[in-house]
């Protein structure tokens, strides 16, 4: 388990840096939002994610919505559905917390990201690059999810500075009546999460 520390020490220094090209905008803003946010490469949290738990959803369940999103507000995007066919692995571990990722919900999320730009969902298939942000959901070892992270998509950017995400808890919207998830896989390894995991956090949205 990686705890971050200190990652970020000046924001006048940083955005310097930032102002020269030497580390990405998304640098500044995770120093600017204070906090437990940051901003890192996503490959150095990454896990093997075969030493933990395979999750799904208990039911199917409509996906929290942003209601500062002008796009939902529309009701021209939302976040896929929830569905419990979808299979949710362990892929990132940091600071008590883990991020969980489904590739069937991934594609649907990318799909939706290009209907809404106009785009074929045709670029979200395995050998096109698909959208500039993978979706995850923050999740402990009880099945609790509380928040989704938007990860940078390394098969949409080219320089390692480009690669960098912002960490932080998305969990605008309705994240009550959990546990939502329940472990179907693996099931042996859900103490690897339950030794050092983090309770899910109320929505402040």
């Amino acid at each position: 388990m990686i705890t971050i520390k200190n990652i970020l020490k000046s924001s006048f220094f940083l955005y310097l840096l930032v102002m020269q090209g030497c580390v990405p905008e998304s640098a500044y803003h995770a120093h600017e939002a204070g906090g437990d946010s940051f901003a890192m490469n996503d490959k150095y949290l990454r896990i093997e994610s075969l030493d933990y738990p395979v999750f799904s959803m208990r039911e199917d369940r409509e996906a929290p919505i942003n209601l500062n999103s002008r796009a939902m507000k529309a009701g021209r995007y939302r976040h896929p559905a929830l569905l419990k066919k979808y299979k949710w692995e362990i892929t990132h571990a940091f600071n008590g917390r883990y991020l969980a990722y489904s590739k069937g919900y991934d594609y649907q999320y990318c799909s939706a990201r290009m209907l809404l730009d106009k785009n074929s969902p045709k670029r979200c298939a395995d050998n096109y690059p698909g959208a500039s942000y993978n979706i995850y959901l923050y999740i402990n070892g009880g099945g609790e999810a509380y928040g989704f992270q938007f990860l940078r998509n390394p098969k949409r950017w080219l320089f390692p500075s480009d690669k960098v995400s912002f960490f932080y808890v998305q969990n605008y919207g309705d994240w009550s009546g959990q546990p939502w998830f329940e472990c179907v896989d693996r099931c042996e390894k859900l103490d690897n999460m339950k030794k050092n995991t983090e309770q899910p956090r109320p929505s402040t949205h």
